[in-house]
């Protein structure tokens, strides 16, 4: 594996996000429940880069995005405590074994500690990825269900 870089994500770089968002909403455990529409992805690819409140990470290798980790920043609405929540973190699969994951995550904290943030919030799509988190550190807090209506 060569070298890769973590960076804050360009607009330029909204086609590809969208593209492994699509990858990760068809592939997962999400592609029976939530619809795709890549216009509302991009929408809102564009107004996370752009947002104070946001920050939308990615890994680059040899010139390729191969990751993501997006979150937003809000007032908790129990505590009132700033809570980054993450919106999306997906990497290629065959970048998953390298140090890009942890790298993103890490980045990810980081940068919400410096925006204020005194807690950060992942969603866990499988017990595999939860048991991930708790390796990390993180404490499960919920399970969410939803339901077409």
């Amino acid at each position: 594996m060569s070298d890769f870089s973590i960076r804050e994500a360009t607009d330029s770089d909204i086609p590809r996000i969208v593209e492994m968002g699509r990858r990760f909403l068809h592939e997962g455990p999400y592609r029976d429940v939530i619809e795709d529409n890549p216009e509302v992805s991009i929408a809102l690819a564009h107004k996370r880069i752009d947002s104070p409140g946001a920050k939308v990470l990615v890994s680059e290798e040899e010139g390729i995005v191969n990751g993501v980790l997006a979150f937003i920043l809000y007032p908790h609405f129990y505590s009132g405590k700033m809570t980054a929540q993450e919106l999306i973190w997906y990497v290629l699969p065959e970048a998953r074994q390298s140090l890009i994951p942890i790298c993103l995550l890490r980045a990810a904290q980081r940068i919400a500690k410096e925006m204020g943030a005194k807690y950060m919030q992942f969603t866990a799509p499988t017990p595999e990825i939860g048991r991930m988190y708790e390796i990390c550190g993180y404490k499960q807090i919920e399970v969410g269900y939803q339901k077409e209506l």
